[in-house]
């Protein structure tokens, strides 16, 4: 955390910092510095960019001022308030989108006010929600040209790409921690033969490349304080090209566990089905097939389950690789030595509970399907 003298001084670039009421850092995100910033009438979000991740803080924010843009003019053609269902940036005093002192990144938005968004504890109804609003993100950006975006991170889910690092990491053992994660190590090799079984199919085209979030977590959106419905998605900075399948999966990776990704007792681990089942009907629900030919696709609906693996899996193997090569990209507790290690492990055992859960649904989605009176050939065989 930054002390107050240096988060002044970037303030200064934003605001006139006489007014200033309150200054209160955000510590739930695992790669940004984010603080809250309140005045008398109004709060704003300021947020450090992480440049260890984000090998171009500018990219970055070209791909979110494009997203951005193009969902304002959505939600405003919709009747929607622009100003609580999408984020809005606030320009620096020299009117660009990122104020650079000592070296950093920074950049500044509205606090939307009356909304909340949830770490744990998510009701059925809450995640029904948060798979409606993934599922309209897909929908609002359906018409958005995917190739136009940078990569604001470099192979961010090619999950065979990854494991070939992975292996690099375990060869090389500079902190001498790979003895006391073989276990790990092991079922993580075991599985390398489905690495690629999303992107393979991106390349050849059998599923399309969309629009993508890349990090839905449930804290990653909003909901309204007084009707619990959806707002928006926040905290824009994977937006990429990928499959519907990464965003899919990794909402569900993040809420449909009945743990939290830091749980050290893994015993504790298990899918909650219920709330699987909740969160894959609002997705569909947004989805349901029109005549429009970017409509969801039987392939992309078959891969629903393996999204979710392959989501789980990746940060499982993200997390070990961190610790093996010293803890560099994840913030961690710093009086938790092994905090990575223990993440890993935490998600790693998620998979396996999918991997015993995967019939069951299976048949959970393919009964919404019909449901929601999708065609009979979206079915999963």
């Amino acid at each position: 955390m930054k002390d107050t003298k240096e988060i002044l001084e970037v303030c200064s670039e934003f605001f006139n910092t006489k007014n200033i009421k309150e200054i209160k850092e955000i510590t739930t995100g695992n790669i940004n510095e984010t603080y809250v910033i309140k005045f008398e009438d109004c709060k704003y979000i300021l947020q450090l960019l992480n440049s260890h991740v984000y090998y171009s803080p500018i990219g970055v924010m070209n791909n979110t001022r494009l997203i951005l843009d193009h969902l304002r003019k959505k939600c405003i053609y919709e009747g929607k308030n622009p100003h609580r269902t999408v984020l809005n940036f606030i320009k620096n005093r020299y009117n660009q989108d990122l104020a650079i002192v000592n070296n950093e990144y920074w950049r500044c938005c509205e606090f939307i006010d009356d909304a909340y968004s949830l770490n744990r504890e998510i009701s059925i109804n809450e995640f029904y929600e948060i798979g409606k609003a993934v599922g309209n993100f897909q929908v609002l950006l359906s018409d958005f040209t995917p190739n136009v975006l940078d990569d604001s991170i470099r192979h961010f889910h090619d999950t065979r790409y990854r494991f070939e690092r992975f292996k690099e990491v375990v060869e090389l053992d500079k902190f001498n921690r790979v003895k006391e994660c073989l276990p790990e190590i092991c079922f993580i090799f075991q599985r390398q033969s489905k690495f690629d079984i999303i992107t393979s199919k991106l390349e050849k085209g059998i599923i399309p490349k969309r629009v993508t979030h890349n990090d839905t977590k449930a804290s990653n959106i909003l909901l309204d304080n007084e009707k619990q419905r959806y707002l928006c998605l926040i905290d824009l900075d994977t937006v990429m090209q990928g499959s519907l399948l990464y965003d899919y999966g990794d909402a569900l990776r993040y809420g449909a566990s009945v743990c939290s990704e830091e749980e050290t007792d893994i015993s504790k681990i298990d899918i909650n089905l219920d709330l699987f089942k909740s969160f894959t009907k609002g997705f569909l629900e947004e989805l349901r097939p029109s005549d429009n030919p970017k409509d969801i696709t039987k392939e992309e609906i078959s891969l629903l389950c393996d999204g979710f693996w392959i989501i789980t899996i990746e940060l499982g193997m993200r997390f070990l690789h961190d610790y093996l090569d010293g803890d560099k990209y994840f913030r961690k507790d710093e009086k938790r030595i092994k905090h990575n290690l223990e993440r890993a492990r935490n998600q790693l055992q998620l998979v396996l509970k999918l991997e015993e859960s995967f019939e069951k649904m299976k048949i959970i989605i393919n009964d919404l399907l019909d449901e929601l009176d999708y065609p009979k050939y979206y079915k999963i065989g």
